[in-house]
C-alpha cells in the first residue's frame, strides 16, 4: 500500500469513528446556521478581536435575475441590420456623456482597491469599445486620464483627486456618497501599506494613513448636495454630475437626488463588491440589486424624470443578459468591475507561486503585482467587453429589435410568481385554481 493510500484510509477511518457521535455529526460546518464562511468568519474575529472584512461581495445568494426570461419575436431581425446600443448620461446636461455601449467600468480605486498595473489596463480595455471607466475613490490619475478615451472620476469624501483642474478633465463626475458593500462606512489604509507612489498621489505625509470618513464634511443635507452639485457643474462647465449611493431608502433618496438636480443617479445594489468591507455591511446592508432597481425605476416614472436622469445601475452584473433584463426593466446604463478583472487577470494567474492567491496580482496589497502584464490584461478585458457587446447584438436580432432602448417588460416573462410580483413581468405559466 503506497503511503498516500495509507493515509487516505487513516482519514476515512478516523472520520467514520468521529461520525458515530452525534455531537460531531452536528458540528458546526455540518448545520446550515454555521456555514463553512460563517465558522471561519466566527474563528477570525476570536482570533484577532476585530470586525470581519471580506472581499468580493456578498456571500448571500439574492433573487436575480435569472428568474426572468426573454420572449424570442417569431420575425427575428435580418442580418446586417444596424443596431443601436448607444446610451446617453446626462441628456439634459449642457456637455453629455456618450457612450456606444450601455455599460462602463466601474470605479475600482488605486491603492485601496488594485495595482496601478490593473487600473492603466482597464483603462486601455475600455477604449476597445469605446466606453468610460471610473478613477474610484483614489481620484484623478494622470496616466489613466491619458489612456482613457471616456473617464469619469470619482469626488471622494477624503478629498483625493478633487483639485479642480483635474476634475475639469473628466467626462463625467461621481459624487461618491455611498456603495452596496460599505453602506456608508469609511476605512483606514496603514501607513505601512502605502509605497512612495501611492503616498504622492494621495498627498500623504510620511508615516501618514489613508483615511476616507464616513461622510463629506460639507454635505450634511439635501441643500448642501444642491450646492456641490451646482458647484461641480459650474466648474466643469457642464458635463454630466452623478450622484452614487447605496439601494437604501430609494425613493425618499431618490427625492433628495432630483432635488439637487443630478444628472445621474448610481445605484449599488447590496450584491456590490469591493476590494474588502465589513462583513455586517455586505450580508446585512442594503436592497439587493433587482429590487432596487424595480423600485427607482417605477418612481422616476411616477416623477417624469425618467427621461431626464439617467439611471445607472451597479451590483453584481456579470453579463449581458442581465443587463438587458435590466434595461427592459428601466435602467439607462452598468459599471461591471469584478468580471473585467477576472478577464484581465486570468490568463496571467498561473504565473503565480505556489500557495498564492488570485488578488496577489491584482490588488494593490497583492504580493505578486509585479508579474502582471499591462498589455496582456488590457487584450482580455478588452475582449472581454467585446464579447459583452456582441452578446447584446445577438439578443436584439432575436427579440426582433433594433435598439435597447425598444426593450420592454413586454419581452420578459417571469419564471415563479415572486418574480412577477416584484418586477411587474407576466408569469411564463397560466395560475390553475386546484
Amino acid at each position: 500500500m503506497s503511503l498516500m493510500r495509507y493515509l487516505y484510509s487513516r482519514l476515512a477511518d478516523q472520520m467514520l469513528e468521529k461520525l458515530a457521535d452525534m455531537k460531531m455529526v452536528k458540528a458546526p460546518t455540518a448545520v446550515d446556521n454555521y456555514s463553512f464562511i460563517k465558522f471561519m468568519g466566527i474563528a477570525e474575529k476570536a482570533k484577532n478581536g476585530k470586525p470581519l472584512y471580506e472581499p468580493l461581495g456578498s456571500t448571500l445568494n439574492f433573487r436575480d435575475f435569472q428568474d426572468l426570461m426573454f420572449l424570442p419575436s417569431m420575425f427575428p431581425l435580418p442580418d446586417g441590420t444596424p443596431l443601436d446600443k448607444k446610451v446617453i448620461i446626462g441628456k439634459n446636461s449642457k456637455k453629455p456623456m456618450e457612450l456606444p455601449v450601455p455599460f462602463m467600468i466601474a470605479g475600482m480605486a488605486y491603492g485601496p482597491s488594485v495595482s496601478m498595473k490593473v487600473k492603466l489596463a482597464l483603462a486601455k480595455a475600455s477604449t476597445v469599445v469605446g466606453t468610460a471607466t471610473n478613477s474610484g475613490e483614489s481620484g484623478f490619475l494622470a496616466e489613466e486620464r491619458e489612456i482613457a478615451k471616456l473617464y469619469v472620476v470619482q469626488y471622494n469624501r477624503a478629498g483625493w483627486g478633487n483639485d479642480p483642474d483635474q476634475l475639469k478633465q473628466a467626462d463625467m463626475i461621481e459624487i461618491k456618497i455611498s456603495q452596496g458593500a460599505s453602506a456608508g462606512d469609511g476605512y483606514k489604509m496603514g501607513h505601512e501599506l502605502i509605497g512612495d507612489d501611492l503616498r504622492e498621489h494621495l498627498k500623504l505625509e510620511e508615516g501618514q494613513d489613508a483615511v476616507m470618513p464616513t461622510r463629506f464634511p460639507d454635505i450634511n443635507n439635501e441643500d448642501d448636495l444642491k450646492n456641490k452639485v451646482d458647484e461641480l457643474r459650474e466648474l466643469t462647465d457642464g458635463i454630466p454630475i452623478a450622484v452614487k449611493i447605496a439601494a437604501g431608502n430609494i425613493e425618499s433618496d431618490l427625492e433628495k437626488l432630483l432635488y439637487a438636480g443630478v444628472d445621474a443617479i448610481v445605484l449599488d445594489g447590496a450584491q456590490g463588491e469591493t476590494a474588502g468591507s465589513p462583513e455586517i455591511t455586505i450580508n446585512n446592508f442594503g436592497i439587493p440589486t433587482l429590487y432596487g432597481l424595480v423600485r427607482a425605476a417605477e418612481y422616476l416614472e411616477k416623477k417624469g424624470a425618467k427621461d431626464k436622469v439617467s439611471l445607472i445601475m451597479t451590483g453584481g452584473f456579470r453579463d449581458s443578459a442581465d443587463m438587458l433584463k435590466a434595461i427592459a426593466l428601466g435602467a439607462d446604463a452598468f459599471y461591471i468591475g469584478y468580471p473585467v478583472d477576472i478577464a484581465a487577470a486570468y490568463t496571467q494567474l498561473n504565473r503565480l507561486p505556489p500557495g498564492s492567491r488570485p488578488s496577489d496580482l491584482y490588488l494593490y496589497d497583492g504580493k505578486h503585482t509585479e508579474l502582471f502584464d499591462v498589455k496582456e490584461g488590457a487584450d482580455c478585458a478588452g475582449n472581454f467587453l467585446k464579447a459583452l457587446a456582441e452578446e447584446m447584438d445577438i439578443a436584439l436580432r432575436c427579440l426582433g429589435k433594433d435598439s435597447i432602448h425598444k426593450l420592454s417588460k413586454d419581452d420578459l416573462v417571469a419564471l415563479n410568481k415572486d418574480m412577477a410580483e416584484i418586477t411587474g413581468v407576466k408569469l411564463a405559466f397560466p395560475v390553475h385554481q386546484v
